[in-house]
C-alpha cells in the first residue's frame, strides 16, 4: 500500500468539516511534512482555527507523522517554478521519495505531480473513500462536500455534478 502524504487543503478542509479524524481508518501510514504543519497548525493557531487542534491531535498521536523529504536538490528543482510553494514541493518530493500518493488540490501542484509521475490525487478522494470504506452515508459525504464549499473549498459545476454522481 502506498503511503498518504497530506498537503494543507485536504487537512483544512476535512477538518474544517469534522472528517479529517475519519483517516486514521485508513490502512496506509500517512504522512505530511514541517512546511505542512506549519503552514496548517501553526499558522492556523494564530487565526484560531477550530481544526487545527483535531490535527495537531492527530499528529501528537501518530496517526500522521511528519517527515521531511531528503533529496533537496529535488525539492530546488521543483521550486524552480514559481507557482510551486515550499509545502508543495516538500508535499511532492516526500511522496516521490515514499513511492507514495500525494494529496493536494492545489492546480499548479497537481500539474507539477503530473510531470514528475507522482500520484496525487486530492481532497474529494479522501472524501469518496471515507464513504467506499463506509466511514460515512451517502447523506453524510454530501453533507461534507457542501459543508467543504460553504467554508471556501472550490470546484466547478461539472466537478460538483461529477461528485454527486459517483455519491449516489
Amino acid at each position: 500500500m502506498k503511503p498518504l502524504v497530506f498537503d494543507a487543503t485536504p487537512l483544512i478542509y476535512l477538518g474544517k468539516v469534522n472528517l479529517i479524524e475519519k483517516v486514521k481508518y485508513f490502512p496506509e501510514d500517512k504522512y505530511t511534512t514541517n512546511s505542512v504543519y506549519r503552514e496548517v497548525v501553526e499558522e492556523g493557531k494564530k487565526s484560531g482555527r477550530p481544526e487545527v487542534f483535531v490535527i495537531k491531535t492527530l499528529v501528537k498521536g501518530g496517526v500522521i507523522k511528519i517527515k521531511e523529504p531528503l533529496n533537496k536538490r529535488y525539492i530546488s528543482r521543483l521550486r524552480e517554478n514559481p507557482k510551486i510553494h515550499e509545502a508543495d514541493a516538500d508535499v511532492l518530493a516526500l511522496a516521490h521519495e515514499l513511492d507514495g500518493v500525494a494529496l493536494m488540490d492545489d492546480e499548479e501542484a497537481r500539474g507539477m505531480a503530473e510531470m514528475e509521475c507522482i500520484e496525487h490525487h486530492g481532497t474529494i478522494y479522501l472524501l469518496l473513500r471515507m464513504k467506499k470504506m463506509k466511514l460515512l452515508t451517502k447523506e453524510e459525504t454530501l453533507a461534507g462536500l457542501n459543508e467543504m464549499i460553504r467554508m471556501g473549498w472550490r470546484c466547478s459545476t461539472e466537478l460538483y455534478a461529477e461528485i454527486v454522481m459517483a455519491v449516489k
